[in-house]
C-alpha cells in the first residue's frame, strides 16, 4: 500500500508532468538459469554375506519307552531329524524297560560310554548324583525354558540335593480305571466310581458276587503294587521317607494299616495273590472291575478295551495322595557341540506343541500349564475325559528326594507285598523287614 502525503501545488505539478510524458520502459530481468539435473550415482551392489551352514552333528539318545509310547517317541525323533535347522541328527535307541535301562546306564558310567541324552527313569541319580548339573545352566540360559510354566512338583521330582538336573517329560500319576459295563451288570451306578477305600472294596465285592462266569471276573488289581502301596501309605497319613531321604518312615501305623487293607482284598477273593503282571491285560479283556495303573496306560486301554470305561482319582482314606512316576529327560557330558545339540533336541521335545502331541497320544499328564487352555487339550478332556483325572490329581501329588537305593526300596516293597498276599508274613513284619534291609543297603553307600 502507498502512503498518501498532502503536498499541495507540488503534487499538482507532478501529476501534470507525469500525464504528458511517455511511460518509462522497465528494464527486463533475465530469468534464472534452469538448474542442471545430475543423476544420482548408482551404488555398487554389495553381495550379501552368506550365512554359514551349520556344521552337522550327530547325537546318541536312549529311550526307555516301549509299546505305543515308544512308537510315538520314535516318530517325534524322525520329525525332528527331518525338520530341524541345525543339521542335528538324533540316533535314538530303545534301551529296554526302566530297570534294564538303569543297568545299562550304570555300566555306561563305569566305562565312560554314556549316550548324549535319554529318556531315563530316576534320571537325577545318573546326573546330579554324578555332579552333572549341565541342564540347569541351559534351562536358565539365554535359550532356556520358562520354569514357571511347569508344575512345581515336577521340578521337585527332577532334583538331586535340591538342584534341578533333569527335565520333566513322560510324567504320570496312578489313577483308578473302572469298567462301566461290569459296574452296570453288578447293579452299580457306572457314573459314580469309588472315592474311598471302603467304597472300592464294597463295589469290587459286588462285581465279583453278581457277575458270574468263567474265566472268573476279579474285583481289583494293579500292575505296580509297590507304587500303589506308597500311595496307600500317603493316603492313610503316612510318609515313605524323611525330607532328606535318609531314613525310612513307612514302618508306622499308617503303613501297617495300608498293607493290611491290601491283604484284605486278597482274603476276600477280590484280588488274585501275587499275580499282578497280567492285571492290565485282565482289565482290557473285560475281566477286572477296577485297575490301579499309570495315566500312561490310558492310550493302551483306549486301543484295546471293547467296553465303556473311565478313570478317577485313587480312592482316598484320610486324604487323597499319590507319588509322581515316569521317566525324565537327561543330558550327559560330552563335547560342547554335542551338548548344545542335545539341548536343542530336549527343548524341542518340551515345546508347547510337542507336549500337547505327547499328552494326546500317550495319556501322560500335561507338564506345561500353558497348554491346558489349548484347543487340543480342551478337546481331549471333553471327548476323552479319561485323560482328565491324572492331571487333576496333580494337586494331591507328593514326592520325596531321589536317593541311590530307590530301586532297592521298590524291590523291597514288592517282596513285602508278595509275602503278605501269600500269607507268609504279617503287614507289620513284612514292612519292618523291608525297612531293616533298606537301612542296610543305605549304610553300604555311605
Amino acid at each position: 500500500m502507498k502512503t498518501k502525503v498532502w503536498l499541495g501545488p507540488l503534487l499538482a505539478l507532478a501529476l501534470l508532468v507525469s500525464g504528458c510524458g511517455p511511460a518509462a520502459t522497465p528494464t527486463p530481468i533475465p530469468a534464472p538459469p534452469t538448474p542442471t539435473k545430475v543423476a544420482p550415482a548408482t551404488p555398487t551392489p554389495v553381495p550379501p554375506t552368506p550365512t554359514p551352514s551349520p556344521k552337522p552333528v550327530t547325537i546318541t539318545f536312549w529311550y526307555a519307552l516301549g509299546g505305543s509310547e515308544g512308537k510315538t517317541f520314535a516318530a517325534m525323533v524322525e520329525e525332528f531329524n527331518k525338520t530341524n535347522l541345525y543339521a542335528i541328527t538324533v540316533e535314538a535307541t530303545y534301551s529296554g524297560s526302566y530297570a534294564e535301562t538303569a543297568q545299562k546306564v550304570v555300566a555306561a558310567i563305569a566305562t565312560n560310554t554314556l549316550p548324549n541324552g535319554g529318556v531315563i527313569a530316576a534320571a537325577p541319580l545318573w546326573t546330579g548324583r554324578q555332579g552333572n548339573y549341565k541342564l540347569l545352566d541351559y534351562v536358565k540360559g539365554p535359550d532356556g525354558l520358562d520354569m514357571d510354566d511347569f508344575w512345581p512338583v515336577l521340578w521337585d521330582y527332577n532334583e538331586y540335593d535340591g538342584k534341578v538336573c533333569s527335565l520333566p517329560f513322560n510324567n504320570s500319576t496312578p489313577v483308578l480305571f473302572y469298567n462301566k459295563d461290569l459296574m452296570k451288570k453288578a447293579g452299580l451306578d457306572s457314573e459314580k466310581p469309588p472315592q474311598t477305600w471302603d467304597e472300592l472294596k464294597a463295589m469290587a465285592k459286588q462285581i465279583v458276587e453278581k457277575v458270574p462266569g468263567e474265566p472268573k471276573v476279579w474285583g481289583v488289581d494293579t500292575t505296580s503294587p509297590d507304587w500303589i502301596l506308597k500311595a496307600l501309605i500317603i493316603e492313610n497319613g503316612g510318609q515313605i521317607m524323611n525330607d532328606k531321604a535318609t531314613e525310612p518312615l513307612f514302618t508306622s501305623e499308617a503303613g501297617y494299616e495300608a498293607l493290611s487293607w491290601w491283604k484284605s482284598l486278597v482274603d476276600e477273593k477280590l484280588m488274585a495273590p501275587a499275580q499282578h503282571k497280567g492285571a492290565r491285560d485282565l482289565f482290557i479283556a473285560g475281566r477286572l472291575g477296577f485297575l490301579y495303573a499309570s495315566t500312561g496306560t490310558v492310550g493302551t486301554v483306549k486301543a484295546g478295551a471293547k467296553f465303556d470305561w473311565g478313570t478317577t482319582f485313587l480312592p482316598k482314606q484320610k486324604k487323597y495322595g499319590v507319588t509322581v512316576g515316569g521317566a525324565a529327560l537327561a543330558l550327559f557330558p560330552s563335547t560342547k557341540d554335542k551338548e548344545d545339540a542335545t539341548w536343542k533336541f530336549l527343548k524341542w521335545l518340551l515345546s508347547p506343541q510337542n507336549t500337547i502331541k505327547w499328552t494326546v497320544a500317550t495319556g501322560y499328564v500335561p507338564i506345561r500349564k500353558s497348554i491346558l487352555k489349548s484347543p487340543e487339550i480342551q478337546k481331549l478332556f471333553q471327548e476323552q475325559p479319561q485323560y482328565r483325572a491324572g492331571f487333576e490329581q496333580l494337586e494331591y501329588t507328593e514326592t520325596y528326594p531321589h536317593f541311590w537305593e530307590m530301586g532297592a526300596l521298590d524291590d523291597l516293597f514288592k517282596k513285602a507285598i508278595e509275602k503278605v498276599e501269600l500269607g507268609q508274613a504279617t503287614a507289620k513284619a513284612a514292612l519292618d523287614e523291608a525297612a531293616k534291609e533298606l537301612k542296610a543297603e543305605m549304610a553300604k553307600s555311605k
